[in-house]
């Protein structure tokens, strides 16, 4: 049986674990001459082929990383609940972003079988129409909290868009009530750990943060009057972490956006700001049309 053709990403992926990681500039004579494209724009070509590709990741100088290196040896957070633990399953919220990337086509788990990206609302088999109805939550909302369906329910009406990682039956250890469930990456592969509170203690925490909250303020500023973007979103951030200091990512930590919170940031709805930020406006803020941005219609604009 032949073997699989020879991609113009994965000539890209075996540059870049041979020589680092390189700009579009660097990679597109490689693949010409790989004769893995004759396009009569073969720069074009290349980023086609790599722009958005789960394989890839870009750094703050535009040049191009592999994700599976830069995160090898990454573990991530998440302090479970219960529906979570019961159904074997880890809610994909914004501190896992990368891991996401990392599983989007599937993943071998670091035992046996392999582990794959779910819609919730497949997973649990709701319905579109099944909103948790606003009775359910009449009288004590301490009512909701005591009653394990209930709580289940308004947990599943709250993440039933969100994605989840799933693996082979037993893939998430038993962890304590007060415990973390530490997603691992080594080589290529997906596992779980279960970590005690004090294993995501320490002065290294704090560093973690001042480290992060220095590259968030590449993009938001020194501080709130700063004149460029008000927020940056949690998964461009993370995208920075891992090609700037993946070494943060290399040690037990409290989920990301903890940590961030603790270096004086502030995160809300999967975006990254200063104390005092305006997330309403953020939230409400209309695209901009040509004419706001730079006072004329440009030609592309009017055809």
């Amino acid at each position: 049986m032949a073997g699989r053709r020879t991609t113009i990403a994965d000539e890209v992926l075996r540059s870049i674990r041979e020589r680092g990681p390189q700009d579009l500039d660097t990679l597109t004579p490689i693949v010409v001459g790989a004769g893995l494209t004759h396009a009569k724009d073969p720069r074009r070509a290349v980023m086609a082929a790599i722009d958005y590709h789960p394989a890839f990741l870009q750094d703050w100088e535009g040049r191009w990383c592999s994700i599976e290196d830069q995160l090898n040896g990454a573990i991530f957070t998440r302090r479970p609940t219960a529906l979570e633990l019961s159904s074997g399953v880890i809610f994909m919220v914004e501190d896992l972003y990368l891991v996401e990337r990392m599983v989007l086509r599937g993943r071998p788990h670091i035992g046996c079988g392999d582990v794959h990206l779910d819609y919730a609302i497949d997973f649990f088999d709701l319905d579109e129409a099944d909103e948790l109805e606003d009775d359910a939550f009449a009288g004590d909302i301490g009512a909701v909290e005591d009653d394990p369906f209930l709580a289940d329910l308004a947990e599943l009406d709250n993440v039933r868009y969100l994605r989840l990682l799933d693996g082979p039956p037993g893939w998430l250890p038993p962890v304590r009530s007060d415990g973390l469930i530490g997603i691992t990456i080594r080589d290529g592969a997906i596992g779980a750990v279960a970590l005690d509170r004090r294993e995501v203690q320490g002065p290294h925490v704090s560093l973690a943060g001042v480290r992060i909250a220095a590259l968030a303020r590449r993009f938001i500023g020194p501080d709130a009057s700063w004149f460029g973007p008000p927020a940056v979103a949690m998964e461009d951030l993370l995208e920075l972490v891992a090609t700037e200091a993946p070494d943060i990512l290399r040690r037990p930590l409290p989920p990301l956006s903890e940590v961030i919170e603790r270096a004086g940031l502030e995160v809300v709805d999967g975006m990254v700001g200063h104390p005092g930020t305006d997330w309403s406006a953020i939230a409400n803020q209309e695209p901009v049309t040509p004419q706001e941005a730079w006072g004329f219609d440009p030609p592309d604009a009017q055809a």
